[in-house]
């Protein structure tokens, strides 16, 4: 089981949401913490949140989708702390909106920061996690595992990183290195609540609750479970995971049929249009 204590973390996305809760946690373990994400007014209130419960943070503002900014970020923790440990890919943009009308422009940003966010920091981080044995974990999305109706382009994204991350398990475990997922349902979280429209704006309103919102706490749980005990991934709710096999041992077809009820397209267009 890993010891907090002392490790250095790079936490993305850390100015709200996941990001902050998780960056917060890792200080209070005892980790030294290297806040990324572009707001540094917002990471300001977040180290102060770290040295409020005894921990130490750097505050490097960091746009994810700039691979040299994540290069940045990285010799930041290797500048100050002399080793990195932990990173966890928090930063994150969400779309919701059927495909068919969707801006191409929004849905090529929704990659860029989702994926190639989590792509490029992962890159310039690994030599410094070889060096540790440390671990590399991402944020992803339960509909970055089973699909979903509105999410298209924010679940494609996700099921890239979660694609990703399965193939970097298989090739650094002879490294040392532990590479693990969390994949939640919905949080309680700005990324919910500021999710773009089809257009690429800010939808208009708050995107019906379909299903149960969990709190971030509890996803921050599974991210430190994931890491503390070196697994491979974990999901949240726990019950997911039947849930997602039930849905393949039926063809997915009881699947399609409740989530085409929860997302309808009328509901889609009502948003898109503001009525």
């Amino acid at each position: 089981m890993t010891n907090f204590q002392g490790r250095a973390a790079l936490v993305t996305g850390a100015s709200s949401g996941i990001g902050a809760a998780t960056a917060v946690r890792l200080a209070r373990l005892g980790c030294r913490v290297v806040l990324a994400a572009r707001n540094r007014e917002r990471l300001e209130e977040v180290r102060g949140r770290c040295e409020e419960v005894g921990g130490h943070a750097r505050v490097v503002p960091t746009d994810v989708t700039e691979a040299d900014q994540c290069r940045a970020a990285v010799e930041t923790a290797i500048a100050h702390f002399g080793r990195l440990d932990i990173v966890v890919s928090c930063a994150g943009l969400s779309l919701r909106g059927y495909f068919d009308g969707t801006d191409l422009a929004a849905m090529e940003r929704v990659m860029r920061v989702n994926f190639f966010g989590t792509l490029y920091m992962t890159q310039f981080a690994l030599p410094h996690v070889k060096r540790s044995r440390g671990s590399l974990v991402a944020v992803t999305s339960l509909v970055g595992k089973r699909a979903t109706p509105a999410y298209a382009l924010y679940g494609a994204s996700k099921f890239a990183v979660q694609g990703l991350y399965e193939a970097l398990h298989i090739e650094l475990k002879h490294d040392g290195v532990h590479v693990g997922v969390v994949a939640p349902a919905f949080v309680d979280t700005p990324l919910r609540r500021n999710a773009l429209g089809p257009d690429g704006r800010p939808a208009p309103e708050r995107p019906p609750e379909a299903f149960r919102i969990w709190p971030v706490d509890m996803c921050v749980d599974c991210i430190i479970k994931v890491i503390a005990k070196r697994k491979r991934e974990a999901l949240l709710p726990w019950f997911a995971r039947p849930l997602l096999l039930i849905d393949q041992l039926l063809d997915r077809r009881l699947g399609d049929r409740i989530l085409d009820r929860r997302f309808p397209p009328e509901r889609e267009k009502r948003q898109a249009g503001g009525d």
